[in-house]
């Protein structure tokens, strides 16, 4: 064997490893930044029944959260690039209700907003809340698929060993 292609020892960083996380991250926060802003503009969303108010926008924001999280952690399966998804998109939610001063992305936690409209109030803490959740749940989710993927592998050999043998080395 010459030195080039020796095999790396264990102890060694492996840098290409280390860039595909920070790609994956930097990926995972873009996107959260999208999905936040377009679920922050969403979730007020309500038919109006006349009585009362169906908030169909937050469930579509919790939606548009969970399929952006769970999309980023299939394709990156890494814990990192998924929090930082779910971070991005709440970080994203603070920062446009902070910088609009007219109550655009979210309702008033008082009493007359939960007298006149309680669906709005309700969607506004369904959204807070709902992006911590969301992210939470994919979290255990993503270990979950890694675990038993881990296990599978293990399980079925085959995959495991190499096609060519030191008898084909000759």
């Amino acid at each position: 064997m010459t030195e080039s292609n020796l095999p790396a020892p264990e102890h060694a960083p492996n840098h290409s490893n280390r860039a595909t996380t920070i790609g994956w991250g930097l990926a995972g926060i873009l996107l959260g930044m999208l999905t936040g802003a377009i679920g922050t503009v969403v979730h007020l969303n309500s038919y109006w029944t006349g009585s009362f108010g169906l908030p169909w926008g937050v469930v579509l924001a919790l939606v548009i959260v969970w399929l952006a999280q769970r999309w980023i952690s299939l394709r990156s399966a890494s814990i990192v690039a998924t929090g930082l998804t779910g971070i991005a998109q709440y970080v994203t939610l603070a920062v446009m209700v902070a910088l609009n001063q007219g109550n655009h992305f979210s309702v008033p936690l008082n009493d007359q907003t939960w007298e006149f409209v309680p669906h709005l109030v309700l969607a506004t803490l369904a959204w807070n809340i709902g992006i911590v959740a969301v992210t939470l749940l994919s979290l255990i989710q993503l270990t979950r698929t890694i675990r038993r993927t881990k296990a599978e592998l293990a399980a079925n050999q085959t995959y495991l060993t190499p096609a060519v043998g030191p008898q084909d080395k000759q």
